[in-house]
Order: structure tokens, then C-alpha cells, then sequence
């Protein structure tokens, strides 16, 4: 179903005002943060900091002279960039962007030029600090652009007979069509969609607007490389696929807080492989010469991770034990306890003697194309289709457990109530307790299914064969079962009583990539981001407290040793090795 040319000329005029809205509240919260005296002083004199904030201020300060000197001395391929960008406005993306972009400044000894939202006068601030002096701004362009492209969207779609036609639509090999259905799944809520409504029209001009203005970019400039922390959603997806085709390095950071390892895209058959996905020159090194520690190690890991030791934990369960965000969110905390098999049964009201096999369901709305294959359109569409299927599939008890973040961003159609359409009558399949801790399901699970989450290299550990509908970080690894069909996935399903628990090599290779992962790979501390605020940055409890945050990185500034910069130290054998993950290569002696 699709939209009238009046409706969505209403929409346009709709989204118009909003921008006139967003221009008064840009306004409003500017004079806040910033001194409008000093702003005109600033236009002037570059060494003038506009911010009200006195901290802020220090920081700049100190760290325009820390990098300075540096700046000035090493700089050789004058003509040659490292892009910077940052498109999301959060000191989480910004911080790790920068030192990043940093570090590839001095490895390839050229100049950086920032790519950074319009008005974003603070983020503009710290690159400055950084020594970057290049900076191109994406807009909204103007009013008579933006009726072009809102007219030239209506087009497209107007063109495409189904969802399935315009999620094939792209511009020079960059896929504009599943960029913005990404992008209004996530933006939404909805997990899933074949009807256009006006949001799809705004979200597609939008996406032309910056895929021409990123066309403009990399014909004017050449890049050494680009720093890209988003790689999905508008403007993400489209710079990221434009700069890849046309040649230039990605490098991605992959982990949370402050200990992360740089991932390095360097062709387009990569594109669309997920940032976790690790080569397997990488895991084969390992397996041939430190398996026994990285077994060892890596089966600690996992153990400590489903005992709720927080820095092993993954991301999203680590949010809804922290009390800033559930403090944030007005969540009621939930006591949950370790179940065994038996006690799961009679809570139930399941028989004891059949299989148990969970079902977890992947985050239904981030990032649901990162994978060079999937089976089905998207995860909401999988958890749809197998819910049906699984009906008729008496013989197994079926556990079915949401995303955490169904939860945390508030998931129009989330998992729960597509269960409750589909299975509120079939007692075979029923949701996982919410008294239950994830400690409990290694005891009593048969089988997992997912699509492409953690799951996929976590139950492995504990011998758990794990079936799942998308390439994941460590598909084709041998120790996952990977359908290559739809109809070889149903088939599956109705055998999985079949399938046995995996065998001692199998678990082994499950340990060694969970080894990689914990400790090899993110474990890499960048030593300009402060532990402690690294935590708060993704606790989800925003905004960030400036009087902490400032002041920490100024210690950091002031105690900073390149010698002790272990994230650059690995960066630089990352690239001599044309590796595609830093990793502590300390760890491998």
C-alpha cells in the first residue's frame, strides 16, 4: 500500500514545519551551552572556547597544546585525508571516533578532515583540539532541494510494485533501498512492513540528499581511510557503502567502554559481514598455536558471563543491571534465580520428558541487513514465520525469550506480542520466565535457535548446538548448524529432536572464538577514555555528567604516554599485517 501525491505532499509540509520547530529548539539549547559573545569572539580567533562550560573550556585548552606540536611536525602527505566522521552526538561514538582517526593521522602521517552534522559547534570543538582543521558539514540542504528529493522519492516508490522491489533499489552499487527500511525499523519501532507510509517518502529523500552530497565529497578528496563508528541507518549506511565502493578504508570500532579493537573494512566483499565476524586466518593462528590457553581462557569467560560478572556479560544485559538506567527508565527490578530442567517443567506445566528448545529472539530493529546472508527479510518476519511453523511441532517444548532491548527502546511489535497473536493457544510454546536467570538455560536446553545473535557462539560452549537463519560473527566456523534455505531451516526444525549435543573439537572451537572476542580482541584499553565514565557513556543514563567527565579526561591528557598507548601500538602491527581486527598481539607471544 502506498501513499497519494497529496498525502505526501502533506507529509512534506508536515516534516517542513518540524524543521522550523527544531531551528527554535537549536537556537534555545545553543544560547544554553554556549556564551554568544564568546561564539563571535571564536569566529575570529580560533583559540577562543564559546562554551559556558568551564571544564569543557580546560579540556580544550589542554588538549589543543597536548596535540599540537605533534600536529605541526609530522604531517607528509599533505594531500591525502583521513575522514573522521561523526553522525551520532553521543561522547560514546565522538571519543573512540577521534582517537581512532588520531592514530591513523599519525600512522599515515596526513591531515584528518572531520565529517560532522551541521551546527555541531561542540563536537567541532574537540576535533579542533585534536589538531584537525578540515570540516565538512552535512545539511538538510535547502527548501527547494528538499522538495526535489521528496518529489524524486515519491517517484521511486511510486515504481516499485512491492516492499521486496524497493529494498532492491540502489544508487552506484549502494543499496539506498534497504538502508532506509533499515532505518525505519529502527526509528519506528516496527519490526517489520510492506506498507509505505510517509515516513518511508521523508526517509528516502533524506537518503538521496546525503548519497549526492557524499558522491561530492569523495570526487573532491582523497582519503586515506575513514573512521566510522555507525555504519547503518541515514546518513551511516549511505557514507559508509559509498566510501567502501569507491576504495576507501572503514575503520569500525568494535566493543563498549573504553577497551575496544578497531575493525578495518578494505572491500566490498566485506561489506556486509558483520564487525564481530573475526577472519579465519585469525582463528586458524590461534587453533594451531595457543588452542590449549585460548580453550582454557575462553571457557572461563563463558562461564563468568552466564554467572552475571559484569564485565563479561554482553551489552545488553549489562544496561538492565545498571541503576542508572533503571533508575532512568523506571524499571522494576526483576529477582531472577537459577531453574533446572525439572523445576522449569513444572512452573510450565510442560512434560518433563520432552526437549527443551529456546528460541531467542535477536534485536528486532538494529542493523538488520548486517550479514552477507539471511533467510528471511528481517527478524521479526523470522520470529513471525517459525512461530507459525512451530505449532504444529508438538513433540518439543518451545521456550521463546525476547531481546532485552524489546524492553529498552520500547519496540512497537516486539516479540511478546507477536507470540501472544500466534501462540496464545498452543501450551508447547511459551514465554521464558521472567523469575528466570540465563544461568538456567545451559541446563536444561536441547537446542537453540536464533538469528545471528550472541547466542550463536555462546551456547556452543556448553556443548549446545545452536541453528541459525543468518550469517553471524561466526558462521561457518564448525560449530553452528547454518541452514542454506527456508525450507532446509522448516525441515530442520521438525528433526531438531535429532540433533545431538556437539562434540569435544566443536565445543573447543566455540572457546577458542569466545577467547578472541573476551580476550584478545576487547580487551585493548584506550587509554584516553576514562574507565569509570566509559561506563556511565553506556550505562543509557544520558545525559552525560560534564562535571565528572571533563575533568577525568583532563588527568588523562596530562598523564597520557605514548609508550603506554597500547590501542596505537596495536593499531600499527594491524596494518603492517593488513589484519582485520587490532587485537593485543602481546597475547599471541
Amino acid at each position: 500500500m502506498k501513499n497519494s501525491l497529496v498525502i505526501v505532499i502533506f507529509s512534506f509540509l508536515r516534516q517542513e514545519i518540524k524543521l522550523i520547530i527544531n531551528v527554535i529548539k537549536f537556537l534555545y539549547n545553543f544560547v544554553k551551552e554556549f556564551s554568544i559573545l564568546r561564539y563571535l569572539c571564536y569566529l575570529i580567533d580560533k583559540s577562543v572556547i564559546p562554551s559556558r562550560d568551564k571544564s569543557f573550556r580546560s579540556y580544550i585548552l589542554k588538549n589543543t597544546q597536548k596535540w599540537k606540536f605533534r600536529r605541526e611536525t609530522i604531517n607528509k602527505n599533505a594531500n591525502k585525508y583521513v575522514l573522521i566522521t561523526n553522525m551520532v552526538n553521543h561522547l560514546d561514538y565522538t571519543m573512540p571516533e577521534i582517537i581512532i582517526g588520531k592514530n591513523l593521522m599519525e600512522m599515515f602521517k596526513s591531515d584528518g578532515i572531520a565529517l560532522l552534522e551541521k551546527n555541531d559547534l561542540k563536537s567541532k570543538l574537540i576535533f579542533e583540539s585534536f589538531g584537525i582543521k578540515k570540516f565538512i558539514f552535512l545539511n538538510d540542504v535547502n527548501f527547494f532541494m528538499r522538495i526535489k528529493y521528496f518529489l524524486k522519492a515519491y517517484s521511486i516508490i511510486k515504481s516499485c510494485k512491492t516492499m521486496d522491489n524497493f529494498l532492491k533499489f540502489s544508487l552506484g552499487d549502494v543499496k539506498i533501498g534497504q538502508t532506509v527500511y533499515d532505518h525505519y525499523l529502527r526509528f519506528t519501532g516496527i519490526g517489520t512492513t510492506n506498507h509505505f507510509d510517509y515516513k518511508f517518502y521523508l526517509f528516502l529523500s533524506q537518503a538521496l540528499s546525503h548519497y549526492y552530497q557524499i558522491k561530492k565529497i569523495y570526487d573532491k578528496y582523497k582519503f586515506i581511510g575513514c573512521v566510522q563508528a555507525e555504519r547503518q541507518f541515514i546518513p551511516g549506511g549511505i557514507i559508509y557503502q559509498s566510501l567502501l565502493i569507491n576504495g576507501v578504508n572503514i575503520y569500525t570500532r568494535l566493543g563498549p567502554r573504553n577497551l575496544f579493537s578497531v575493525r578495518k573494512y578494505s572491500n566490498t566483499r566485506e561489506m556486509w559481514k558483520t564487525r564481530g565476524r573475526y577472519s579465519k586466518k585469525l582463528f586458524d593462528q590461534i587453533s594451531s598455536s595457543i588452542k590449549e590457553k585460548a580453550v582454557e581462557i575462553g571457557g572461563n569467560n563463558i562461564e563468568k558471563r552466564f554467572n552475571g560478572i559484569p564485565e563479561y556479560e554482553a551489552i545488553h544485559e549489562y544496561y538492565f543491571k545498571n541503576p542508572n538506567f533503571m533508575k532512568k527508565k523506571k524499571y522494576q527490578k526483576k529477582e531472577r534465580k537459577t531453574v533446572t530442567k525439572k523445576e522449569l517443567c513444572e512452573q510450565l506445566g510442560w512434560d518433563q520428558n520432552k526437549p527443551v528448545v529456546a528460541i531467542l529472539a535477536t534485536d528486532l530493529t538494529d542493523g538488520v541487513f548486517d550479514s552477507t546472508w539471511l533467510l528471511f527479510k528481517d527478524r521479526l518476519t523470522w520470529i513471525r514465520e517459525t512461530l507459525l511453523e512451530i505449532t504444529n511441532i508438538k513433540n518439543i517444548n518451545w521456550l521463546l525469550k525476547p531481546h532485552p532491548n524489546d524492553e529498552k527502546r520500547k519496540i512497537v511489535t516486539d516479540t511478546i506480542s507477536e507470540y501472544k497473536k500466534i501462540c496464545s493457544n498452543y501450551k508447547h510454546i511459551l514465554p521464558f520466565p521472567d523469575n528466570a536467570s540465563i544461568a538456567s538455560i545451559p541446563k536444561f536446553v536441547h537446542a537453540v535457535i536464533t538469528m545471528g545473535g550472541s547466542a550463536s557462539y555462546e551456547y556452543p560452549c556448553f556443548g549446545i548446538p545452536v541453528l541459525q537463519v543468518c550469517e553471524s560473527i561466526c558462521s561457518g566456523r564448525g560449530f553452528t548448524v547454518d541452514p542454506e534455505s527456508k525450507k532446509e531451516y522448516f525441515d530442520l526444525l521438525y528433526k531438531i529432536e535429532k540433533i545431538g549435543k556437539l562434540n569435544k573439537d566443536q565445543i573447543d572451537k566455540a572457546k577458542i572464538y569466545m577467547y578472541i572476542y573476551s580476550k584478545l580482541a576487547n580487551s585493548i584499553n584506550a587509554n584516553l577514555i576514562p574507565t569509570e565514565i566509559a561506563n556511565e557513556l553506556n550505562s543509557g543514563a544520558e545525559p552525560i555528567n560534564d562535571k565528572s567527565f571533563w575533568p577525568k579526561m583532563i588527568e588523562l591528557v596530562d598523564s597520557y604516554k605514548e609508550e603506554e598507548d597500547l590501542l596505537k601500538k596495536m593499531m600499527k602491527i594491524q596494518e603492517k599485517n593488513n589484519d582485520r581486527h587490532t587485537i593485543n598481539y602481546n597475547l599471541l607471544k
